[in-house]
């Protein structure tokens, strides 16, 4: 493999750990007891509940802080993206402070340019996914805004109401939490790969 097998190494640990873990969150008995499975039995409760009050301000207050939550996140993921970019940037800048240490970790500028590269796709990618989520989040709100009054709480459409709401949470809190995945798993797979042991 040659001197850049530490780096082939991470490269294939950080692609397995990704998706052994959304493969175990997504489609195992683990993820279907996890806490974001739980939490979606809550949230039909929430929904449910909500169907009983006639004044709703409190769901939209919540369905606020959801919002500002994944907005705030996809403007860190932006920046994240300046930074690597500026990273990239200044490639001969960064390889002479970590050439200066007393460890030798510098890659070959080509390396630390692919790194910065794929830092880059990664936060691209989480800023798309939180941008998606607050945009179904957008779409859940407006849900929340037919939610049939609480006189017609019992009707066929209520109840026909209750899931639909239900089902556009859970899909805004699962792209959220896969952009927080891939955002969270970006840095360690930089990190961990280096040029040779001195």
């Amino acid at each position: 493999m040659g001197a850049y097998s530490v780096d082939i190494l991470a490269v294939g640990f950080f692609l397995l750990e990704w998706t052994v873990y959304a493969v175990t969150l997504e489609h195992t008995a683990y993820g279907r007891n996890s806490l974001s499975a739980r939490m979606h039995a809550y949230r039909e409760i929430w929904i449910r509940r909500l169907l009983d009050r006639e004044a709703r301000m409190v769901d939209m207050q919540i369905m606020g802080s959801l919002q500002n939550g994944t907005a705030f996140f996809a403007s860190t993921s932006l920046l994240a993206v300046g930074g690597a970019l500026a990273l990239l940037r200044s490639t001969n800048e960064a390889l002479g402070i970590l050439g200066a240490l007393p460890i030798n970790l510098s890659p070959s500028p080509a390396l630390w340019e692919i790194k910065c590269v794929g830092l880059i796709l990664i936060f691209v990618y989480a800023f798309f996914k939180f941008a998606w989520a607050y945009r179904l989040f957008n779409y859940v709100a407006i849900l929340l805004g037919a939610m049939p009054p609480a006189a017609q709480r019992d009707t066929p459409e209520a109840e026909a109401h209750v899931p639909r709401a239900g089902i556009s949470i859970a899909a805004s809190v699962r792209s959220s939490s896969r952009s927080a995945i891939s955002a969270g798993s970006s840095v360690p797979g930089f990190c961990s790969s280096r040029r040779r042991w001195s």
